[in-house]
């Protein structure tokens, strides 16, 4: 178990440091709004099975998330409050997907805490990159 948070650890370091979320979110033409109950099933099952990363929205990235078979993944992590926080955004940035139009994909994600110390993923937004496209644009339209 040691080695796994070990490793988790490095892997959340270098990888925050791939890139900078801002800069390339600002390259979306247009969203899609996902519906977050499936994700927030998931974390609900984690708080049940007293799993550690359900408290710890910083780890949900790799816990919720398919970040097998990629080329480059980066995220950002933005919070109310350091020591207590109840809002979190994270924005998770996929790059070289397995697929011969889909080249990777932005999604950001609007957390809350509850009363109980539980959090609930609010909202989730997404947009597409395709791989036949000259520009490093973010999109909800569908991939040629």
């Amino acid at each position: 178990m040691k080695k796994i948070s070990c490793y988790l650890i490095l892997l959340l370091v270098s990888t925050a440091c791939t890139s900078n979320p801002s800069n390339i979110s600002m390259n979306v033409t247009s969203w899609e709004m996902i519906e977050p109950n499936v994700l927030n099933k998931k974390i609900q099952q984690a708080y049940k099975a007293k799993l550690d990363w359900a408290s710890k929205p910083e780890l949900y990235v790799f816990n919720i998330f398919d970040i097998s078979d990629l080329k480059k993944m980066s995220y950002e992590y933005d919070t109310d409050n350091i020591e207590n926080p109840k809002n979190i955004t994270i924005t998770v940035i996929r790059d070289g997907f397995l697929d011969d139009s889909v080249r990777g994909d932005i999604q950001h994600l609007k957390l809350h805490k509850d009363n109980k110390g539980i959090w609930e993923i609010l909202t989730i937004k997404k947009a597409i990159r395709c791989w036949r496209s000259e520009k490093t644009m973010y999109s909800s339209e569908v991939c040629p």
